[in-house]
């Protein structure tokens, strides 16, 4: 999923050594020194962490809080689990990062164990709640008087905390909100001719044409320099996304049903299925990734976030940074979609140890600076857009003007398989030439299958 390349680009960004690389893509989970060591059964196997936590002292109150190994977040992320700890004497943190996380915590949760604490991001949370893993913020255990009070320290709470939002119960505090960008390499522009800042309409309609105009291929006709290419990885997000721009939600997670033979979601797939085969300006075959537009062969770039900025000026590529594509007849104003990592609650937890948990995410929410500085993770907090760091950006503003219209993508059980049927309909018209309207037909079929059997599961039958 398109977190999980995010983190690995943001690992190598940050230069960590072959061994860190090597854990991001699923090494033997670390666990914190110090203050915030945790045990070494924990250490070996976090997916057992519930059973072989180690004694606390007489009145201590202990928090199990699993995350990703993202190194940057992690050492900001000790420093504040040691302050909070010394500020809260009963409470004892055991931290633990992995670098397999997603199915660890997956299998953990469905089983009732694992962590009291955990971040994680919002393509999991649909099956989390639907299954009673999670419980909502309580607000009274940090001193907030109510969840509104609490949302009101977001910029644009209703668009941006709508990942952790079910039945009007907030379910989850951001540690990370992000989006994509429209990034415009100056030199490959300058180069075919073009002007970034006036040759860029930030409509779909435009870019066959516009982006040919970028497009280098070598003498048998194979792509040397990209215009622009989709990342096929995620083509769920491209059909639901760009179909909500056409007015048409494809899932809809409160009544579990799909809507993927729409016409608007029928014009999306041509849009697609044309880019490869008609125009010939990508494509699966390419293996387009967001470490692409790092090595200058890429002249438009649409899959990388906020984070990805470091990444950029490191390689010295002078960019011009818009919103993305919509089309011109839109009916929403979306962009891509929000992604958020939320820090969650287990409802397996005891009572004591979900106000602690609740007490440690909120703590760690309030120093949304240093998370952006150290690591490049945005908080969109009042506070941080009020501030000199925010405003003296001249990139940021841009990704909160996307979040502020953006969706997230359907917060449903059975999300991955969901996706996989959707990306398999793309795949076979990108690959195979096959018809849209039918690749969808049988997508529609499939996904309604999923929902219906992944609803019924995650309610116990």
């Amino acid at each position: 999923m398109r977190h999980v390349s995010r983190r690995r680009m943001l690992i190598a960004m940050a230069g960590l050594a072959a061994s860190g690389l090597a854990a991001a893509c699923g090494a033997t989970p670390t666990a914190a020194p110090a203050a915030t060591q945790a045990p070494a059964a924990a250490t070996e196997a976090p997916v057992a962490a519930a059973e072989t936590k180690a004694a606390a002292p007489a009145g201590t109150v202990k928090v199990v809080y699993w995350g990703h190994d993202f190194m940057p977040r992690v050492t900001l992320d000790q420093k504040y689990i040691e302050q909070f700890q010394k500020e809260h004497e009963n409470i004892q943190v055991e931290y633990v990062w992995s670098g397999d996380y997603d199915t660890k915590l997956r299998t953990a949760l469905a089983a009732a164990t694992g962590p009291d604490l955990f971040a994680q991001w919002n393509g999991e949370i649909g099956q989390f709640y639907m299954s009673g893993a999670l419980v909502p913020i309580e607000t009274t255990a940090f001193g907030i008087g109510s969840q509104q009070e609490l949302m009101d320290e977001y910029d644009t709470p209703d668009k941006i905390l709508a990942g952790a939002l079910f039945e009007g119960k907030l379910y989850g505090i951001p540690n990370e909100v992000s989006t994509y960008g429209c990034f415009m390499n100056v030199k490959l522009w300058k180069e075919a001719g073009l002007d970034p800042e006036k040759d860029y309409t930030g409509y779909w309609d435009d870019f066959p044409e516009l982006m040919e105009k970028l497009t280098k291929r070598d003498a048998s006709g194979n792509i040397t320099q990209f215009g622009w290419d989709f990342w096929w990885d995620d083509a769920f997000g491209y059909i639901v996304n760009m179909s909500e721009q056409l007015g048409v939600f494809p899932i809809d997670q409160d009544k579990y049903t799909a809507n993927l033979e729409a016409e608007e979601v029928v014009s999306v797939m041509q849009f697609l299925a044309d880019w490869v085969n008609k125009y010939k300006l990508g494509g699966p075959a390419y293996h387009y990734s967001q470490e692409t537009f790092l090595t200058g062969t890429v002249a438009t770039d649409g899959t990388n976030g906020s984070w990805g900025i470091p990444g950029m000026k490191d390689a010295h590529i002078d960019f011009v940074l818009r919103k993305l594509p919509t089309y011109k007849n839109h009916k929403n104003p979306n962009y891509m979609d929000t992604y958020a990592y939320f820090h969650m609650v287990s409802s397996r937890a005891k009572p004591e140890v979900q106000k602690a948990a609740w007490q440690l995410a909120y703590f760690l929410s309030q120093h949304p600076e240093d998370y952006l500085a150290q690591a490049g993770l945005l908080q969109p907090k009042k506070v941080l857009i009020q501030s000199k760091t925010f405003k003296d950006d001249p990139y940021l503003g841009v990704f909160l003007e996307e979040m502020q219209v953006n969706y997230y993508l359907p917060r449903i059980a059975g999300f991955v398989e969901v996706a996989e049927a959707v990306r398999r309909a793309v795949d076979r018209c990108v690959t195979e030439n096959a018809n849209p309207k039918e690749s969808l037909a049988t997508a529609q079929k499939e996904v309604t299958d999923i929902l219906t059997k992944a609803r019924a599961a995650a309610k116990g039958g």
